[in-house]
């Protein structure tokens, strides 16, 4: 099975940003997310509130972070904040 995923707000305008001038975060963005498709598991649980579905964070490249949460149902993977600090 593999996840869609899908950037929202913030995630998007930092996406957005690496297109533009991050040639390296863009690759290794695009590198990690590629695996993330098929094994969202293969990130750090963070855990949740009560009600809120599972978080999990990932590193991609030396220098960059992906938020994400996962919805086994809908099989998808929204990610919401991308940090880059190279």
């Amino acid at each position: 099975m593999s996840y869609r995923p899908v950037l929202t707000g913030r995630a998007l305008e930092q996406f957005s940003d690496f297109i533009k001038n991050y040639e390296e975060a863009y690759e290794a963005f695009m590198r990690r997310l590629a695996w993330l498709i098929d094994a969202p598991w293969d990130a750090w649980p963070v855990y949740p509130g009560e009600h809120e579905p599972e978080t999990r964070e990932t590193q991609f490249g030396d220098h960059g972070l992906i938020s994400f949460r996962v919805y086994d149902d809908a099989e998808l993977l929204v990610i919401f904040n991308i940090l880059w600090t190279g």
